[in-house]
């Protein structure tokens, strides 16, 4: 087989037997993608300080015949976001960013707006970005790439956005904002997650800026608290699981 070449960032790592190492990849080419690196644990030089979790390289690789793996040959550095590496809670945040990747795409089914939110959101991080405010980026807009966008311009049941109606909720069930005249008019069974208007258009905004301009939002403390509570709660909902790195972060 031909070798492939791509940019991709780590995303998992595993020992496997005494000299090779199971890496998993996200690529701009091809996907996800989990290479063999054969004698990566004893090597010297072909790969050493290079197969870190979240590097960001480009990789040359062979898919194999007879086997779901493929074997890594080559792999230049391109960003090996260190301070990721050193700062506990920047590392729980990344590794937070990596498990959605691995829940949320499949093999060999590549998409380039989800490669660059990622190595977006690992710079942002790496560069000092307030950790809050990266996480809640991240999901708001991986969410729409997905296809889950969250409806936040208006009411998921009157279809209103009122500056005089200042208490909202997020249903995760409804896949948006309910007000709160709707919801003690229309709505049976959990109360959903408080949300302020401020944070609602602060997410909104999120969703529509462009990357060089995104880094302009800046959610306030209580801003930061709604909003980490919907994304976590969506995100569970929508993997039907939880995201377990979350656990491990320290406000």
């Amino acid at each position: 087989m031909p070798a492939l070449r791509t940019a991709a960032v780590v995303i998992n790592v595993a020992d496997h037997g005494e000299s090779d190492k199971i890496i998993t990849f996200y690529t701009r080419q091809q996907g996800k993608q989990t290479c063999i690196a054969k004698g990566a644990k004893r090597s010297l030089k072909r790969f050493v300080n290079k197969l870190e979790l979240f590097s960001w390289l480009d990789i040359e690789y062979v898919t194999g015949n007879y086997s779901s793996l493929a074997r890594i040959d080559q792999a230049e550095l391109t960003k090996a976001f260190p301070i990721l590496r050193n700062d506990y809670n920047r590392f729980v945040a990344a590794n937070i960013l990596c498990e959605l990747i691995q829940l949320s795409t499949r093999d060999n089914d590549p998409d380039p707006d989800l490669f660059t939110l990622l190595t977006w959101a690992l710079d942002y991080l790496n560069r000092g970005g307030l950790v809050p405010d990266a996480l809640i980026l991240f999901h708001i807009r991986l969410f729409n790439l997905l296809g889950y966008r969250p409806q936040l311009a208006a009411c998921v049941a009157c279809h209103h956005l009122e500056p005089t109606i200042t208490s909202y909720s997020f249903r995760v069930g409804r896949n948006g904002i309910l007000c709160s005249r709707c919801s003690h008019d229309h709505e049976t069974g959990p109360a959903g997650i408080p949300v302020s208007l401020s944070t609602i258009k602060l997410l909104g905004k999120a969703l529509e800026l462009p990357y060089e301009k995104i880094e302009r939002l800046r959610f306030s403390p209580g801003s930061a608290r709604e909003a980490t509570a919907i994304i976590r709660h969506y995100a569970n909902h929508l993997f039907q699981r939880d995201i377990l790195s979350w656990n491990y972060l320290k406000y």
